[in-house]
């Protein structure tokens, strides 16, 4: 039996800094398992939790863990490197990064990257209707 199962009365908060994920017990605190993600050291974390996967991307790769578990379900490098806006829309996750786009199917795959050549750089902002993903300012 997991931990998550034997000691969280809630569920599972996800926390990210320094390229590391955590399940915490939001009771608690206590960690209930931890994942070193491959990255820049000391790089912000993008998180996205759903009911069953985390999305989490540094400033190289993009992670999915399953959640509440933290199983690790796939790992991809991505195509520009920067601080991530993320935005999951069907069976599309998008990687908005320093002015480009990519998209990601939800087993890892690189489907698409858009570099909006000649459009300049800088935080991206994501949106659909009813789904909209804000940039962070900070590079």
């Amino acid at each position: 039996m997991s931990e998550y199962r034997t000691f969280a009365a809630k569920p599972v908060l996800v926390a990210a800094f320094l390229d590391q994920i955590f399940g915490v017990d939001p009771v608690t605190g206590r960690v209930l398992w931890e994942h070193k993600q491959d990255g820049m050291v000391h790089s912000s974390t993008a998180l996205l939790v759903t009911p069953t996967a985390i999305y989490a991307a540094t400033f190289s790769s993009i992670t999915c863990l399953r959640y509440p578990t933290g199983e690790l379900l796939w790992e991809a490098k991505t195509a520009v490197g920067g601080r991530a806006t993320l935005l999951l829309e069907g069976d599309r996750l998008f990687v908005g990064k320093q002015g480009e786009i990519e998209c990601f199917s939800l087993t890892g795959q690189s489907l698409w990257h858009n570099r909006f050549k000649g459009k300049g750089m800088g935080p991206v902002a994501l949106g659909v209707p009813d789904n909209v993903a804000q940039s962070d300012d900070k590079d």
